[in-house]
């Protein structure tokens, strides 16, 4: 069984048993996304599902302060991005795939910088992964977010012109 996360569970001491007899362990595995997972992920639903791929991981590791940063930082580049992108005049000639390789890119690399230890610790021990499946899905449905997103966005700014 790989060791992860462990908590022991301990009761009050019977009498009838010795203290080492009376702890159950219960190991728990919680998968984490590798920072290649992070960079698919990304591409496919921008930066808003790199801050929950990478939310998650912090969360495993026990770093729920820096779980809720990487949310406030990924709304910010979202709006950022797509603000940018939006603005950005008909003149200028930048391929579609361009701004998400870009965003993408550097999500890999924040995680490996951020996380990268931690993540090949957890690999290491033997600990569970998520599978690309989920990471396509996961992906997907921020797809599908920040187009409703966006959406609402443009209806609001519709109003007001």
């Amino acid at each position: 069984m790989p060791k992860v996360n462990c908590i022991i569970l301990t009761r009050k001491s019977s009498g009838i048993m010795e203290p080492e007899q009376e702890a159950a362990a219960v190991y728990l595995t919680t998968p984490i996304y590798k920072a290649n997972h992070i960079r698919l992920g990304t591409f496919i639903g921008g930066p808003i599902t790199a801050g929950y791929f990478i939310a998650h991981n912090y969360k495993v590791f026990g770093e729920l302060g820096k779980a809720n940063a990487a949310w406030i930082y990924a709304i910010a580049a979202t709006i950022v991005i797509f603000g940018g992108a939006i603005l950005i005049p008909d003149a200028i000639n930048i391929p579609n795939y361009i701004i998400p390789i870009l965003y993408c890119w550097i999500a890999f690399y924040l995680t490996q910088y951020f996380q990268g230890s931690k993540i090949e610790a957890h690999v290491n021990s033997g600990a569970r992964v998520f599978g690309w499946g989920r990471v396509v899905l996961i992906g997907l449905i921020g797809l599908a977010v920040t187009f409703v997103c966006l959406y609402i966005t443009l209806i609001i700014a519709a109003n007001f012109s």
